[in-house]
Parts: C-alpha cells; structure tokens; sequence
C-alpha cells in the first residue's frame, strides 16, 4: 500500500494559507508519511494520521480504566489492612505506587492524541486565501 494508493486528504498550509501541504517522502525517516511540506512557501509539519490518534487515545482510554480500577482496589485492600491490621499493607500501597504511575502514563498519552488530533484538524480546516 503505497501513498498513491489511499485516499490523501487535502490539508492547507497553516503558515501561508494558500499552499497545498505535499507528502515529503525520505526513506530513512522512520515516520516519513507523516511529514508534510507546503507547496507554496515550503513550510514543513509533521501531521500524523488521524486513525493513528484515535487508536491511541481509544486503547490509552481502556488501559486508564485498568489501571483506575487496580488503583481503587489495592488502596482498599490498604486501608483495610490498616484498619483490621490483616493483610499487607506496604504491598498493597507499592501496587497502588504502580498503578498511579501507569494512569498518569495514560493520561499524558491520551493528552497527546488529542493534541495530534487538533493539529490534524488545524490544517485540514484552514480556508485558502482568495487572490
């Protein structure tokens, strides 16, 4: 599946706004497709796909909610432990430690789908200027 072969969405240069973004295509950039280059002023953005942020932002979503969910477990199962003084209390609290560093990951990637969102939103709806 070539570049020729997906359907391109048209996406307007930001910086001009009377310029086409053209794919620029290097082959030893790991994220090549994803680097696009004005046809007017030559203005360079890396706009990443849209599926690929979606994707993101939907599995970050499932694995968030994972993670809340072990977070609200072992901090229960913790204070438990501290209040009936069974159970143990210092693994439960480093289970809920990981748990709370697995759901700020997800948060700050889901924050960065979206920003890639945005930016592909920014220059799809940019009208040309006329003259």
């Amino acid at each position: 599946m070539g570049l020729n072969d997906r359907k391109q969405a048209m996406y307007v240069c930001i910086h001009c706004r009377q310029g086409l973004m053209d794919p620029v295509a290097q082959l030893d950039e790991v994220g090549h497709l994803d680097r696009y280059q004005c046809s007017y002023c030559g203005h360079q953005a890396t706009i990443p796909p849209v599926a690929i942020s979606v994707t993101q932002a939907l599995s970050c979503l499932a694995g968030a909610g994972i993670a809340l969910f072990l977070l609200f477990r072992h901090l229960g199962q913790a204070l438990q432990a501290f209040q009936l003084g069974n159970g143990n209390m210092v693994t439960d609290l480093g289970l809920s430690l990981l748990a709370t560093i697995l759901l700020v990951g997800f948060v700050v990637t889901i924050i960065q789908a979206i920003q890639s969102m945005k930016t592909q939103l920014q220059y799809r709806h940019v009208p040309p200027r006329s003259g």
